[in-house]
């Protein structure tokens, strides 16, 4: 995979001073967008900390960059995206350290959203309210959570009007140097050929008149060319910019669009079959209430199986505690030479003993080669403690799967 990136950032019309900052490193496929805070140049001096602290970490720590490339594994992949989420922690210690120099301890501080790319996955590290956005075959979807007390309270209980005054809608929760201790938002997710991802401050998305994903057609188009896609990248930032500066542009503006491209046939064809096969999973009932960005959470910690045509599956599903989703294929649970029941597409096999470890009382028999989203139990057990909205959402429905299955496997139960 391949990458191209532009960027812009500009103090807007009202401010008198800039206080954001931008990093790109396209050698490291590093790239991150600070939002500073305090007034007084502090803004500034914060945001630019956090920028240059990240930088030189990821830098000091290239060796895992380069180990996850030589061997893409899912125990190098967790360690670069430690190290990513240290090097946001290491920015919060010197941006404190800095306030604390100066006097000004919790009042200097800076949000930080970073995006590391190297080849086909992404990894993002966030804190405060400055975004990242990815542009996926037209559809745009905010992979970022806005850390602030209104969003937070959205997430938890819902609708929010009349629960809180407008003016303190933006404050932040989570920010890089307001305490001595940040825990960042982490993600991991694969990257497509013809992908887009946007970093930008909330001067952008608030200086818009609509939303972003309104204009994620303009950025739909396939690659021919770097000089090309230049050109688009560039256009598409002069349409964000221009209704921003149409508003007033009151609040700095800030951005990097980031282009991923390949030319090789293979990979190209592959992103259509991974489309297809993630559409499917969108619409597979236990993961019907996340959100895109939620739903790539859970897919990083999910793998995809195939098995045979006659493989029993029974004693897999208890061995390791897993739970099997149909993505394509028949299965047929067998008590002796009874026919229990037979599941298909989007079912789910081996609740009770992802659950409880328990062997199921019935055999599992491909009647055909099918293939599955696999969840480990640990796994699942690590995105509730990682996680928790994620956690509480799939336990939801997981239940309410559960009790449908029950009720309507009233012979099969009665068999065992």
């Amino acid at each position: 995979m391949k990458f191209l990136s532009m960027s812009l950032t500009d103090k807007g019309l009202v401010r008198k001073n800039n206080e954001d900052h931008l990093l790109e490193v396209p050698e490291l496929g590093l790239f991150a967008v600070a939002d500073g805070m305090g007034g007084e140049m502090f803004g500034e001096v914060a945001s630019e900390t956090a920028i240059n602290a990240l930088r030189d970490f990821v830098t000091e720590n290239r060796a895992v960059i380069d180990a996850f490339q030589m061997n893409p594994s899912a125990e190098n992949k967790e360690q670069v995206l430690d190290m990513l989420a240290d090097a946001l922690r290491d920015a919060n210690a010197k941006v404190f350290k800095e306030a604390d120099k100066r006097d000004i301890d919790g009042k200097m501080g800076t949000t930080l959203t970073a995006l590391l790319v190297i080849d086909s996955t992404g990894f993002m590290v966030h804190a405060g309210d400055s975004r990242l956005y990815m542009i996926r075959a037209g559809e745009v979807s905010q992979l970022s959570t806005d850390h602030t007390l209104i969003n937070d309270y959205r997430r938890q209980f819902g609708d929010y009007s009349g629960v809180f005054d407008a003016k303190f809608s933006g404050i932040l929760t989570k920010a890089v140097g307001i305490q001595e201790y940040v825990e960042p938002e982490k993600l991991t997710f694969a990257i497509l050929p013809e992908d887009k991802y946007l970093l930008c401050s909330d001067g952008l998305y608030n200086g818009l008149e609509c939303d972003i994903p309104d204009f994620g057609g303009t950025l739909d188009a396939p690659f021919e060319d770097t000089l090309k896609e230049k050109e688009r990248l560039k256009n598409a930032m002069r349409v964000l910019t221009d209704v921003v500066y149409k508003n007033g542009a009151p609040d700095n503006v800030s951005m990097i669009l980031v282009s991923a491209f390949s030319t090789d046939e293979e990979e190209v064809t592959g992103t259509r079959e991974f489309l297809k096969k993630f559409d499917k999973i969108r619409s597979i009932e236990l993961f019907k209430d996340l959100e895109y960005r939620e739903l790539l959470a859970v897919m990083a910690q999910v793998e995809i199986r195939t098995y045979n045509k006659y493989d029993i599956i029974s004693k897999t599903l208890a061995a390791d505690r897993e739970l099997f989703i149909i993505l394509e294929g028949k299965v047929s649970a067998l008590k002796g030479k009874k026919l229990l029941k037979t599941f298909r597409s989007g079912d789910h096999i081996g609740d009770v003993a992802f659950l409880s470890g328990e062997m199921p009382a019935y055999n599992l028999f491909l009647d055909k080669t099918s293939s599955f989203l696999v969840i480990k139990k640990s796994a699942f057990d690590k995105i509730v403690a990682e996680e928790p909205i994620i956690g509480v959402k799939l336990l939801t429905q997981l239940a309410t799967v559960l009790a449908r299955q029950t009720n309507a496997s009233t012979e099969l139960i009665s068999e065992q």
